[in-house]
């Protein structure tokens, strides 16, 4: 039985052409035990022949040599020098440090499936990526104020280019807010109070959550940049920082007096939109939520508007310029994820979003004037619809790589599903490889 397995296992490498299956190939070859005579000399001259072959096949290998950790099909990281075009196409793992914004600040839901399915989340760099980054990087060098919107069909990876352009900003050393979830500031599920002096509802827990994901993010900004502005408040609890401490020191103390967070985020918001000293991004996935009517009510239950809650108002003005952003920009990406919260008319148009957005409005639709003003001077961000040839090989080779597929699909295989899927990227994987019995 070892003698047939060997002489089988010595006509079984033939063909081999990587170096780890050379090397393989080679280390069992002389660990190959036959027993007694004319038998054993026979299988040692084959496997001789062979490892003859193999040499000439790949005559700069080292058979012998120890394999490295290099020579595993491991994805490389997302640097800054990734966001070139020499990198289009090829996928990137999301970089995983002790600083991680996606633990800090969480993802989308629509994303949460693809960062627990697979080992290491990654991403393709496309040609959009590039154009969004070349905004941003223009955002702090001229006086135009970019306030962007990312738009396009679902599943074309608009959260994705979102999550892109976060990374390349905080390994750029920008001061960053994310809010993946914008649904969470307008669907009930924190508490709220009344404020009189304001005439708007308070999320004071939300903005306390918030004022600690910027603490956890560690920007060394927080220690550099001083208070320039007094925090007067009426009635504030003891122990506001004066003009010209740290920062983080009016953080600490929102999140140490929750009463008054909200108030605190709107200054720190304001301390970071004046500041030239770093740029600034102020990212929010789930867009769409922030016009139209919240799940928050009143106390004769009607709905509360979403510019009438303090979390939303405060991205709405940003979102609008009514506050402008002087070093860096407003991001903002639409998601289709959820069919409850729709782009409303006032953002369809202003945006000029197509079908796949929703049902076009007509003229007898109502308008709200406030939506309509929060909704000015919006720059749309069209991703294409569909993935290129190469983008979707890259994405094939990664699963094969990241042994997602239990087979190698072929040829014919990857053609029909991205045909099938048009070549919408989420469609492409999920409805498409990874539903299937071939793979």
């Amino acid at each position: 039985m070892q003698r047939r397995l060997s002489r089988e296992f010595v006509h079984s490498i033939r063909g081999l052409s990587s170096k780890r299956e050379l090397r393989t190939a080679s280390r069992l070859l002389a660990n190959v035990k036959t027993t007694g005579g004319r038998e054993r000399a026979s299988i040692q001259s084959e496997a001789s022949n062979q490892h003859t072959e193999l040499r000439k096949a790949a005559p700069g290998v080292d058979l012998n040599a120890p394999s490295t950790s290099k020579e595993t099909n491991e994805i490389q990281e997302l640097t800054l020098d990734s966001f070139r075009p020499h990198s289009l196409g090829v996928p990137f793992a999301f970089p995983q440090k002790k600083v991680d914004p996606f633990r800090i600040f969480g993802v989308p839901r629509s994303t949460e499936k693809d960062f627990a399915f697979f080992s290491k989340p990654f991403s393709i760099v496309r040609q959009p990526t590039l154009d969004l980054l070349s905004l941003l990087e223009n955002s702090t060098k001229s006086e135009h104020k970019s306030r962007i919107v990312i738009t396009g069909a679902p599943g074309s990876g608009k959260s994705y280019l979102l999550l892109q352009a976060l990374s390349h900003c905080v390994a750029s050393d920008w001061i960053v807010l994310y809010i993946p979830r914008a649904i969470d500031t307008i669907n009930g599920t924190t508490p709220y109070a009344y404020d009189v002096r304001t005439q708007t509802f308070l999320q004071p827990t939300y903005s306390a959550s918030l004022l600690r994901q910027i603490r956890d993010m560690g920007h060394p900004g927080l220690k550099k940049l001083p208070t320039t502005s007094p925090f007067s408040l009426e009635k504030a609890p003891p122990g506001a920082p004066a003009v010209g401490a740290p920062l983080m020191q009016l953080i600490e103390y929102g999140i140490r007096e929750v009463s008054v967070a909200s108030f605190v985020l709107e200054a720190v918001l304001a301390e970071f939109a004046t500041q030239t000293t770093y740029p600034f991004l102020l990212a929010v996935d789930d867009f769409q939520a922030l016009y139209g009517q919240s799940q928050y009510k009143t106390p004769q239950y009607l709905p509360i508007d979403t510019y009438h809650l303090s979390v939303p108002r405060l991205l709405l003005e940003y979102a609008c310029g009514s506050r402008p952003i002087y070093n860096g920009a407003f991001l903002g990406a639409i998601s289709l994820y959820h069919t409850s919260y729709l782009p409303t008319t006032e953002l369809y148009e202003a945006l000029d979003l197509d079908l796949t957005h929703g049902r076009r409005p007509d003229s007898y639709t109502k308008r709200s004037e406030a939506f309509q003003h929060y909704a000015k001077g919006l720059q749309p961000f069209r991703v294409p619809d569909r993935m290129d040839i190469r983008e979707a090989a890259a994405l094939l080779d990664t699963l094969i790589k990241e042994r997602v597929l239990h087979t190698v699909p072929s040829d014919q295989l990857f053609l029909s599903k991205y045909c099938e899927a048009d070549g919408n990227p989420k469609e492409f994987v999920w409805r498409g490889l990874l539903s299937t019995l071939d793979t």
